[in-house]
Formats: C-alpha cells, sequence, structure tokens
C-alpha cells in the first residue's frame, strides 16, 4: 500500500507567492476524474495535469457537464471568509448540506450594534422607512447591550462562586435572544466546487440584494481560478413549489401550535427491524427472511441481542447503520435563535416555515426574573409595525425585522443514527438551554416507540456518567 498526500488546505497568500497559472484546484479534479479510464498512476496523471492545464480544463468541462459526472468536482475544495453578512443570509448559505460552516457565535461572542441595511431601502422615496428601520435597529442593540448588563449583575450577586466567563457566558446566551436577524456576523466556509455552484444558484434566486451581493463576490473568487468547474449558476425558473394563494385561506391559517415536539409518523416495528437489518449483513437469508426470524424470538432474546450490540458504548461511537432503516417524521417549535443551531444538522430534511406569525416568542426565563419582559414585548411590538411597512417593499425584507425570540415552526425528517448524533450533542450538559430542552423532550417522545433501539438516546454527558459508573455499555432497563 502508499499513501500520497496530493493536496491540502494552505492559506491564499502562500498560494499567491506561487505565482503559476496551475496553482488551482482543477488539476486534482482534471487527474481523479481520469483514474476510471487510464492505466497511467495517480502520480502520473496529476503531473500531466499541471503540466497541460488548458487540457485539463476541457477534460473536466466533458467529464463533469457532457458525461454528467458531478462528483468529479467535488475533489475541488474552496476555503472562504464571510465577512459582514446578516444572520438572516446564512441561512441561505448553511443550508447546503455538504460543506463545513463556522460562524461567529452570539452565544459566546458580544456583538457591536452592526447590522445590514437592505439596500432595496436605498431609494429615496423610502427614506422615512430607512430612518425607522435604522432606529429600531439600534433600539434593539441598546437592549441587547442593557440586558448583558443585567444578566451579568443578577449572576454576580446570586450565584458569586461562578467565575467572571461563566458570568459573561449565560448573559450573552440569553441576551442574544433580542436581536434582530439584521444582525451582521462573519463564518468560514470550505466547500467543494459542486456544493459552490448549488450554493450560487440559491443566491442568484433569492430576491434579497444582500444575496445577489454575495453572490457576485463568491463567483468573482472562484470564475478566473476554476473556470472548468463552476457552470450551472444561473437564477432557476423552476421553484418546486406552488401559489398559497390558490389554496383556500381557511385551510392554511390555523393557529400556532406551541407544543415543541409532535411525532408525525415513525417507523413500525423499529427495534426488530435493526436487528433484521443487523443479522441481513451477517448472513446469507432475504431482509423478510431475517425480519420473520428476530419477529419469532422472545423478549429475554432480543433483550441479550440489544445487551451486546450497545455493549463498550462510549460517548463517540457511532451507531451502526442499520438504525438508518428506523425512520422519523416529526414538527418542532423552536426560537429563530434555537433554529441558528438546529438548522446545522443539514443532513436531515429540515423545511422552516416561511411565513411567520406575530406575537409567538421565547423569552428566556432570566428575562422574566428579572422583570424586563416589557421592555421586550414593546420591541416586538415595534419591530411588528416595521414588519408590516416592510412587506409593501418587499415581503422578503421583514425577516430582516425578525427577532431571534421569535417562533417558528420545523418540519423535520431522521433517521435514528442521525437522531442520536443529534440528541448526544444537543441533550449535553454543555448544549444551549433551548435546543437541550427541546432535544430531551424529543428523546422522551420517541423512547416508547423503540425501546431497546433508543436505549441509550441521551446527551454526551448522560451516556459518559452511566459508561463510567457500569464500565461497559449495558442496556439501560
Amino acid at each position: 500500500m502508499q499513501v500520497n498526500l496530493a493536496g491540502y488546505n494552505i492559506d491564499s497568500s502562500l498560494i499567491r507567492k506561487l505565482q503559476t497559472e496551475s496553482a488551482t484546484p482543477e488539476v486534482i479534479s482534471a487527474a481523479y476524474a481520469r483514474i476510471s479510464r487510464s492505466e497511467k498512476s495517480i502520480a502520473e496523471l496529476r503531473e500531466q495535469a499541471l503540466k497541460e492545464l488548458e487540457k485539463a480544463r476541457r477534460s473536466n468541462q466533458k467529464i463533469i457537464f457532457e458525461l454528467g459526472h458531478s462528483s468529479v468536482a467535488e475533489h475541488s475544495v474552496f476555503n472562504f471568509d464571510l465577512i459582514g453578512i446578516s444572520r438572516l443570509v446564512t441561512e441561505l448559505v448553511e443550508i447546503i448540506r455538504f460543506a463545513s460552516f463556522t460562524e461567529k457565535s452570539q452565544r459566546y461572542v458580544a456583538f457591536s450594534d452592526d447590522f445590514v441595511i437592505p439596500e432595496e431601502l436605498e431609494k429615496p422615496t423610502l427614506k422615512p422607512l430607512r430612518e425607522e428601520y435604522i432606529h429600531i435597529m439600534q433600539a434593539l442593540f441598546n437592549e441587547y447591550k442593557e440586558s448583558l448588563k443585567a444578566i451579568q449583575e443578577y449572576y454576580k450577586k446570586v450565584q458569586p462562586q461562578l467565575k467572571k466567563s461563566e458570568i459573561e457566558g449565560k448573559a450573552k446566551e440569553d441576551a442574544r435572544y433580542i436581536l434582530p436577524l439584521a444582525t451582521k456576523t462573519q463564518l468560514g466556509m470550505t466547500i467543494n466546487a459542486r456544493s459552490l455552484e448549488n450554493l450560487l444558484r440559491r443566491l442568484i434566486t433569492s430576491p434579497l440584494a444582500e444575496a445577489h451581493e454575495l453572490y457576485n463576490l463568491l463567483l468573482k473568487s472562484v470564475k478566473e481560478l476554476c473556470p472548468s468547474l463552476i457552470r450551472y449558476i444561473e437564477k432557476e425558473d423552476f421553484k418546486g413549489t406552488f401559489d398559497v394563494a390558490k389554496i383556500k385561506t381557511d385551510i392554511i391559517e390555523n393557529s400556532f401550535d406551541k407544543s415543541p415536539v409532535k411525532i408525525l409518523e415513525f417507523s413500525v416495528d423499529a427495534d426488530d427491524k435493526i436487528l433484521a437489518a443487523l443479522l441481513f449483513e451477517q448472513c446469507s437469508n432475504s431482509f423478510s427472511s431475517c425480519l420473520e426470524t428476530i419477529t419469532k424470538l422472545d423478549e429475554t432474546k432480543k433483550k441479550e441481542l440489544w445487551a451486546e450490540i450497545f455493549e463498550h458504548i462510549q460517548p463517540w461511537s457511532k451507531m451502526p447503520r442499520a438504525f438508518e432503516l428506523v425512520d422519523c417524521s416529526f414538527e418542532l417549535a423552536m426560537s429563530e435563535c434555537c433554529w441558528s443551531q438546529f438548522k446545522r444538522h443539514r443532513v436531515a430534511t429540515l423545511l422552516k416555515q416561511k411565513a411567520y406569525s406575530l406575537n409567538n416568542y421565547i423569552f428566556p426565563p432570566i428575562i422574566y426574573t428579572l422583570k424586563r419582559e416589557d421592555k421586550w414585548l414593546k420591541l416586538l411590538e415595534e419591530t411588528n409595525l416595521l414588519k408590516q411597512k416592510l412587506t409593501a417593499v418587499s415581503p422578503e425584507l421583514v425577516h430582516y425585522a425578525r427577532l431571534n425570540a421569535e417562533q417558528v415552526r420545523v418540519l423535520v425528517k431522521m433517521n435514528l443514527r442521525e437522531i442520536y448524533h443529534f440528541i448526544r450533542l444537543r441533550a449535553d450538559i454543555n448544549a444551549q438551554w433551548e435546543i437541550r430542552n427541546l432535544a430531551c423532550s424529543f428523546a422522551e417522545y420517541i423512547h416508547p416507540l423503540a425501546p431497546f433501539a433508543t436505549s441509550y438516546l441521551c446527551g454526551k454527558s448522560e451516556l459518559d456518567s452511566l459508561v463510567q459508573s457500569t464500565g461497559k455499555g449495558l442496556t439501560k432497563t
């Protein structure tokens, strides 16, 4: 066996010092694309691609776009600094499945009053609305700073044993609920060429001017560097949806259901299905035969099998792929603040409601303790009035004025393997309080539906304590 490091991410300032046209990820894609059709070694293919860049580019275009082998573009990877974009537009970016994002967190960093003023409000006729928008945004940030200070003073008095960093962390975690989605942030993005193409189409299809600005900046960054990898980047006419106006309003205008968790569908006989899949992997029988065998076992025998499956489980252990055969569809109610974390689980199917309901919000408990809820409600009312005026310009603009505290509904589909990852991370003692409460409630809802398979469906901290107390993973009773 031989392993060669073909390339790696390095800072762009170092790449520029190379001063060579071949310093492009296209050559890696071109070399790897030829592996399936050439007798040459990979090293020879990479050397050839480096020497014949234009030929490599033509090869990429033919293989990726004419023959349809789009996965070749995934070998080319980019790192982007996205600076000064709104929290609203990060949702367009971070919903892309196959990419990596690390965003400046409102949970750990205190934000200054820096927010996006939509380009759509630059028209002279909209000057009064623009001024009102800025006034309300500044009022939100002023309350954010006041809440930060009040929360810190509270914890200094009632929990003096806490470290300064812990007190500041609690304050940042809760004060951010008053911040708007217009808040500017920054993030690091690592994305391959195929996913970047998908992102560019998503951005240009958005009606927001800010999304179009990001589209142009991203495209400018890669167009000359990798012309052979990015092609389908025009606005799509295909919407994949329908006009809501064609449905009677009494059907769609239901009252907002504040229930945090609602299970819609769950695979029947989930425990048996997973055992049958694990049996299928290790024998020559059909899946239906394996399922019949498992179904006939008594509960004692099944419990023994599950104990063996979970034996030696650790907090970092991944569930077997057989757990992916169990699907769960559910609806969640959460704040925009919580959604900013939940959307990170983008391998799942996530459908966030675009329409919003007025006066549905989640304030952190500390806000009621400090009796600041009236101030927050007043600001919420002011933003609701602002939204009505923004709607007249463009319905999409209202989302800039949405607060982190406002409630949304999300339709989700996850398999049980993904659910384990979600609960392991979000039900942990170190998780943010709202998403932790949501994760714990969700785990309680589905445990009766698959009692054996969900035996270790808990946060990392709880699982770590359980493993340490038992010495090895044993099925809970």
